[in-house]
């Protein structure tokens, strides 16, 4: 804990080439010395279990001691030096020398060398303490009133010619940080150069405050001023920001008992920007040094915070910007895996009216690899998982291709809906132009796996137009935008219903009037699927149009027609003649064997054209 007396705060500061490089406020006992081995550079403080321990010299640094110098405070507000050396004297004000092992209580201020350094211990007063702060507080960005303000009396109506070249270039390079935060990467840079060269300040940092810990994340100085890689900012300052949420700055007091030539003066301030929840991201920090017969110069006006304090506003408002971005590219990361760039690129801008639950007019496919069960246990888990991967990217491909939305996987399945989030007028032609892709996809896929499975790929695809509830079907943990309802259910069915009634692509007869009935397609049957007492006509998508489609077609459903009227006859005669032409045509096969059952159970019984297929 930092130690406070009734007369203010006791503080070591460190100098190196008349500028501070470092300062920390002086409770537990403190020893002061070089670096050790596993030891932090200079200039940091470690907490030990006896005392804090400031590093000042590096390890090289010979003319240092491991352990040089100790500092403990007494109650009564004096200090005991010890000189831990156990062969070099210390200098002290007032042509003092501490002897190695001598110890020394003595009143503040102290100060002695070290190296080339000087180690200042003083107190600030307790009036000191209190920073001047601007009246206004700190707004975060995108609230409103929050655009900071120059007040009355900072600036006047009437400005001499050099007044208002200064403001003219201000104002130009504070609406060139504003622009950068809006556009670009670098206004971290700018408003910290902006801060020098307009304000005047020696130094302008950009500090981003994260889990505790203040972090460097641009930096400027004025030409000629060195770089001091051990740089730290003021605590007490810092601490006041976070707390109060305020803009903070300090002006210089002259302390005679300290020599000029030992240490220079500055002047500081902080100005905060916060988040949108009014939390404090960072500072921009800005230090004015000068001489101690130049206090004038060297003092922070609140005019000065002010800028400051504008600048960090656009800092604040370019860290939105870059925040905003991020989550709009997270949320369009978790739509992409659902819906096609486009489409996700609006959803991360209004995602919530367009996900919100709702009935729609959709259609659904459903597509499953054949025979998949058999192939991965036949090929072994990571050659059918590499299989399925690849067989399953295609097939999304198609969907994305064709403006659909990819629901799920259910192993070796997949689904996709057409019409939702969206409202489109021809969802039932995309997702049969989708259904057809798919499988010309198939002679490429085949390709790359049939030599290594052993045999081919194939796929069976069902799709249906109906009513849903649509929306974010997943969960608190997990997104998934689909489909719920019996439309849903009876795709699944007539995708399933390929196995029995054969075909590889079977559409519903909604689908197929919804899509202007645009598509070659033959009607296959009537059927009626488990659990699903609505009956549906299915049809069969042509792949590739042929002529031998056109009589195919038109053969079939003729023999079909026939056998619905109970022309048991007509409709054999008909089927065997396509057998002829089309011996592997799986339809006429079974319609035949339908005929043959119905035609043997005659006209007694009862008869019904609907096909109750018995699995899913």
């Amino acid at each position: 804990m930092s130690e406070s007396t009734a007369s203010g705060t006791v503080t070591l500061g460190i100098y190196e080439n008349h500028r501070q490089v470092a300062n920390f406020e002086l409770g537990r006992t403190t020893e002061i010395g070089r670096q050790q081995v596993n030891e932090p550079a200079p200039y940091e403080k470690i907490t030990l279990a006896e005392c804090d321990r400031v590093i000042v010299a590096e390890l090289a640094e010979t003319a240092v001691s491991r352990k040089h110098l100790t500092f403990e405070l007494l109650p009564a507000g004096t200090v005991t030096v010890t000189n831990d050396s156990s062969k070099n004297s210390v200098p002290l004000l007032g042509n003092i020398r501490l002897a190695p092992g001598e110890k020394l209580t003595l009143e503040l201020p102290i100060a002695c060398e070290i190296g080339n350094r000087v180690v200042r211990v003083y107190m600030i007063p307790r009036e000191e303490l209190q920073f001047l702060t601007l009246n206004a507080a700190t707004h975060a960005p995108g609230r409103s009133g929050s655009r900071p303000s120059l007040s009355r009396g900072m600036v006047t109506s009437h400005f001499d010619k050099e007044e208002e070249l200064f403001l003219f270039d201000w104002l130009q390079a504070s609406m060139d940080v504003f622009q950068s935060a809006a556009t670009s990467v670098d206004f971290l840079s700018k408003a910290a150069r902006a801060a020098v060269e307009l304000v005047g300040l020696n130094r302008a940092t950009v500090l981003l405050y994260n889990k505790g810990q203040w972090n460097v994340a641009a930096r400027e100085v004025r030409e000629g001023e060195p770089i001091r890689e051990n740089w730290t900012a003021s605590q007490t300052m810092l601490k006041r920001v976070l707390e109060q949420r305020r803009t903070f700055f300090n002006v210089p007091v002259h302390d005679a008992n300290i020599a000029a030539s030992l240490v220079d003066v500055q002047s500081l301030v902080a100005a905060p920007f916060l988040d949108r929840n009014g939390e404090v991201l960072g500072v921009l920090y800005g230090e004015r040094r000068s001489g101690l017969n130049n206090l004038s110069k060297t003092a922070i006006r609140e005019l000065d915070a002010k800028l400051v304090e504008l600048l960090a506003y656009g800092v604040a408002s370019g860290i939105a910007r870059i925040e905003q971005e991020r989550l709009l590219v997270a949320e369009r990361v978790r739509f992409e895996q659902f819906f096609t760039p486009e489409l996700a690129r609006m959803l991360s801008i209004n995602g919530d009216e367009m996900l919100s639950a709702r009935d729609a007019e959709i259609t659904v496919l459903f597509c499953d690899i054949k025979g998949f069960s058999r192939i991965s246990a036949a090929c072994g888990a990571s050659l059918a998982i590499e299989w399925v991967c690849d067989v399953l990217s295609e097939l999304s491909d198609c969907v994305a291709a064709f403006q659909g939305v990819l629901v799920d996987y259910a192993g070796d399945a997949l689904e996709a809906l057409w019409g939702a989030p969206l409202p489109t007028s021809d969802h039932a032609a995309m997702a049969c132009r989708a259904a057809l892709q798919m499988r010309q996809t198939l002679p490429a896929i085949n390709q790359r796996w049939q030599a290594r499975l052993g045999e081919l790929t194939d796929i069976s695809i069902g799709i249906h137009t109906g009513i849903a509830k649509v929306g974010n079907i997943g969960s608190r943990r997990k997104f998934k935008y689909g489909a719920l309802g019996t439309t849903v259910n009876l795709t699944s069915r007539i995708q399933g219903a390929t196995k029995f009634v054969g075909g590889s692509v079977l559409a519903s007869g909604s689908t197929m009037t919804r899509s202007n009935r645009s598509f070659d397609a033959r009607r296959i049957c009537t059927i009626r699927t488990i659990n699903i007492a609505e009956s549906v006509d299915v049809y069969e998508l042509c792949e590739v149009p042929c002529p031998e489609w056109d009589s195919l077609k038109l053969n079939y459903e003729q023999a079909l027609e026939d056998f619905e009227r109970q022309e048991f006859m007509a409709a054999k005669e008909t089927l065997m003649g396509i057998i002829r032409h089309h011996p592997d045509d799986i339809p006429t096969q079974r319609l035949l064997e339908r005929l043959s059952i119905a035609a043997a159970a005659g006209r007694a019984t009862s008869f019904d054209p609907v096909w109750n297929l018995s699995g899913k």
